[in-house]
């Protein structure tokens, strides 16, 4: 995995705006800085945002300050292909009970298209599928390419086993875990199968003995059959005559019931010609009534059409006189509403100088002065901007002197905890086994006495120390909880001070500007009410109107239109209305009269027709009656012949159903037979297949091809480890790696393990007895030894080596000797980046990440 640009919000001491931290053309870098200001937070969220682990920081304790989400972006080169992950975290909070983190995976297209979401379906598989394209999970990690700040020891503090097994994960052995897994589950899934097999076997043999041979049986059953289907053979064809016979006898009886029908419907038939024939008689009669009055008829109707075409032509002139007449009235209303529009607007006018633009207009002064004194204040309220200016500065110092004093207490703490080990170790030792840690001779029980004092007085030195640095902290934590609260409220009161003063001259320049505009239009208000005034004094409006009204009553006072002479034509022709429905009846009696007649003679007709039909159907019904006396006789010969055949179908259902039986007694006999072969031949394949992941179960395990392979790296890791050590300490100091260890006598087998044996001029020693120094030079020489051999097995280079802090307990020749170390093997990395707060130390790198911590959280830069 190679970091290529880090993107950080929210996240530990970093807040908003934090710029990209772009890794491009950076090959040996240092992140440099004070302590705590957020050096070891940079790499915190490279671990977080892959991972999702930094330090053992609880998830909502690397949220920061104030702030609700975190949120971490790392584009990283891995498998020579571009990532980006991005994790984000929201702090539990208001309706949400716990805290939520989103974990989004995206693969980068290098042509500089849309990228690829490759996110998966739950965080967890995201994460998983992240450590595969990484290669390696966070334990395995932090114990080769990442020496954490107070864990460069992460590997050499571990039990040999946890050792080995660490070991295990960095050169990928773990895939043999899982190959002897499967080969311990296929194993067992071969033996239970064959397991199984044997029993199967025995009991087909056993069903196989039970079955029998059937053969005699099948014979016997067949020639039954056979007699069946012959008797069987001769009923059906007696039964089929019967069925038909009652089919015929059936029809007659329904022919029978359909001439009864019939001959009840005909005697109804002719009932309803005869009333027919009274109705059409009735209206033959009505018809030449009304025939006989025709020459009455018309005449009336020549003098109902002479008074029709009479009113029609009045109807036309006062059709056009009412015309006129709503024409006038129209007109006279059109006059008057533009006469009442003339006086609504003066009136308007009027009212609108008086209420609206006199008392506006006469405001201007008033506001002018306003004005002026809101612009006065505001001028009065920026200089107050320079008390809070001194206020924040005087923050801010007190910030960086927490920082100072939170660096401080932490160095103290790890110092403490250091003394104590070593007295622990002290304590712990035999009476001629101590070493002196600074002249590595052995210690008297008076010299260990002395030792342990001294300790005891270096440990209350510290806590001395410690809790006058507390004292002071508090202190300084109280004054700015007391500035911040200070400050917060004289910079709200200016702000709304500042705010209401702007708010107020806003509001008098707009209604300045209200009142001048005001003067302008009352002005041309005046000069509108005057103009119209004059227009309705003089009648100088709607002169169209009146124009087009003395024209249209010139048109009524010559058109002649007599009231009387149209009214007396209208009676007239109501008077003689009802000929015209007379008139109207006799065309149709004319019409109809003869379709009556002729309906008459059809009806005389038909009743002579259905009383023929009634006499045939009579005959018909007696004929009927007497063919279906034979019916009942057929039915019960049927029916006895069926009942014999359903007797020999069910005996030749039950010699069919023990045949089908024999049958699959025998289907069985050879099923069985097949069965027993086919499972002799698969128990014998699954016996050898148990053998066979028996013996990769063994060669799979920790004892065959892993040990095997360890023991090819173990002298590689030791070589590369003696010869980081030999440049850092002039060949003074030897590691030796031991993988097996002798059981007690007559115990077995040697016991795997990983020991590490620390040697120098003076001999071998315990690993806990070198001083912090050279402990740090042992674990810095194994660590990267590690990274490094896991490069050789992968055919490429390691990526990137990550070192935080741990320069602090080397002396200036020691440090010089780690940086020649670092650069010996700068070409085995793509990246290496250091973590220092040494100013010496950081002018030796070629480049430097510098971090910087202030009121507004941390920032950084590179130089």
């Amino acid at each position: 995995m190679i970091p290529l640009k880090l993107s950080i919000r929210n996240f530990l001491s970093y807040r908003e705006n934090v710029p990209i931290l772009d890794f491009g053309g950076v090959h040996v870098a240092c992140l440099c800085g004070d302590n705590g200001h957020g050096k070891s937070a940079l790499l915190d969220a490279i671990t977080w945002c892959l991972w999702g682990r930094a330090r053992g920081q609880v998830q909502d304790d690397l949220v920061a300050f104030g702030a609700d989400e975190a949120r971490v972006e790392l584009e990283f080169l891995a498998r020579d292909s571009r990532y980006r992950a991005i994790r984000t975290r929201r702090k539990a909070g208001g309706r949400r009970r716990q805290g939520a983190t989103d974990l989004q995976l995206q693969a980068i297209d290098p042509a500089g298209g849309v990228s690829q979401v490759i996110t998966c379906n739950s965080v967890r598989d995201t994460q998983s599928r992240i450590e595969l394209l990484v290669g390696m999970d966070y334990e395995t990690f932090i114990n080769s390419a990442f020496l954490l700040q107070g864990r460069a020891d992460e590997f050499t503090n571990k039990t040999p086993a946890e050792r080995k097994a660490v070991l295990s994960s960095i050169l990928g052995l773990d895939a043999y875990d899982r190959f002897q897994s499967r080969a311990r589950e296929q194993a067992g899934e071969r033996r239970s199968e064959a397991d199984r097999l044997d029993g199967r076997l025995s009991q087909l043999q056993t069903e196989l003995e039970a079955t029998g041979d059937p053969t005699s049986e099948m014979e016997a059953i067949k020639q039954i059959l056979t007699e069946i289907g012959t008797g069987l053979e001769q009923s059906r064809g007696l039964a089929q005559e019967l069925r038909t016979r009652t089919a015929f006898l059936q029809g007659v009886e329904g022919e029978l019931l359909d001439r009864q029908a019939r001959f009840s419907q005909t005697r109804k038939d002719i009932a309803q010609l005869e009333a027919d024939k009274s109705s059409i008689e009735a209206r033959i009669q009505e018809h030449r009534t009304l025939v006989s009055k025709a020459d009455e008829i018309r005449e009336a109707m020549g003098r109902l059409q002479e008074a029709q075409r009479d009113f029609a032509g009045l109807q036309d002139s006062r059709r056009e006189h009412d015309s006129l007449r709503q024409s006038v009235n129209d007109l006279n209303r059109v006059i008057q509403v533009e006469k009442a529009q003339l006086e609504t607007e003066i009136q308007e006018l009027r009212r609108r100088v008086a209420h609206e633009l006199l008392p506006q207009s006469d405001e201007e002064p008033k506001l002018i002065r306003l004005l002026e004194e809101a612009r006065y204040k505001l001028e009065k309220s920026v200089e107050d901007e320079n008390t809070l200016s001194e206020m924040r500065d005087k923050l801010n110092l007190l910030s960086r002197s927490i920082g100072e004093g939170q660096s401080l207490e932490a160095q103290y703490i790890s110092e403490g905890k250091q003394l104590k080990e070593k007295l622990r170790l002290l304590e712990k030792a035999d009476s001629g086994s101590a070493i002196c840690p600074l002249c590595l001779s052995p210690l008297s029980k008076e010299g260990c006495q002395r030792l342990s004092e001294s300790y005891d007085r270096e440990i209350k030195e510290k806590r001395e120390l410690y809790l006058n640095n507390r004292a002071q902290l508090l202190q300084l934590e109280k004054q700015r909880e007391i500035h911040e609260g200070e400050l917060a409220l004289r910079e709200r009161a200016h702000t709304d001070e500042v705010n209401q003063l702007r708010t107020r001259i806003a509001r008098a320049e707009t209604l300045l500007e209200a009142a001048r505009t005001a003067s302008v239009e009352m002005q041309r208000v005046r000069d509108r009410e005057g103009k119209l005034v004059e227009i309705l004094d003089k009648g100088d409006y709607a002169l169209e109107s009146r124009a087009s009204l003395e024209t249209i009553e010139q048109q009524l006072a010559s058109l002649a239109f007599d009231e009387e002479a149209y009214q007396r034509t209208y009676q007239q022709t109501v008077e003689l209305e009802p000929f015209n429905l007379l008139n109207s009846k006799l065309e149709l009696s004319l019409a109809q009269l003869v379709n009556e007649e002729e309906a008459l003679n059809q009806n005389q007709e038909m009743t002579r027709r259905r009383q023929e039909e009634l006499l045939t159907l009579k005959q018909q019904i007696g004929d009927g009656e007497e063919a279906v006396k034979d019916r009942p006789r057929v039915e019960a010969r049927l029916s006895a012949i069926l009942s014999s055949i359903s007797q020999l179908e069910a005996e030749q259902q039950s010699a069919l159903t023990t045949r089908g039986l024999l049958e699959g007694r025998i289907d069985r006999r050879q099923q069985l037979q097949t069965d027993l072969e086919r499972n002799q031949e698969a128990s014998r394949q699954f016996r050898e297949e148990y053998s066979i992941y028996q013996e990769l179960t063994g060669a799979f395990g920790r004892q065959g091809v892993q040990a095997m392979l360890i023991e090819t790296v173990v002298p590689r890791l030791e070589e590369e480890a003696n010869f980081l050590l030999g440049r850092m300490t002039d060949n003074r100091m030897h590691v030796k790696l031991e993988t097996q260890r002798e059981r007690r006598a007559g115990s077995g087998d040697p016991i795997e393990t990983l020991q590490i044996n620390v040697s120098d001029e003076l001999g071998s020693r315990s690993y806990e007895m070198y001083s912090g120094g050279e402990g740090f030079r042992v674990n810095l020489a194994l660590r990267i030894a590690l990274s490094r051999v896991l490069s050789q097995r992968t055919g490429a280079p390691l990526p990137t080596l990550f070192i935080d802090e741990g320069f602090g307990t080397q002396d200036a020749s020691g440090r010089e000797r780690i940086l020649d170390v670092i650069s010996a093997i700068e070409d085995d990395f793509d990246k290496i980046l250091v973590i220092t707060h040494l100013d010496d130390l950081k002018d030796m790198f070629p480049v430097r990440i510098e971090v910087q911590k202030d009121a507004n959280g941390s920032t950084f830069w590179l130089s």
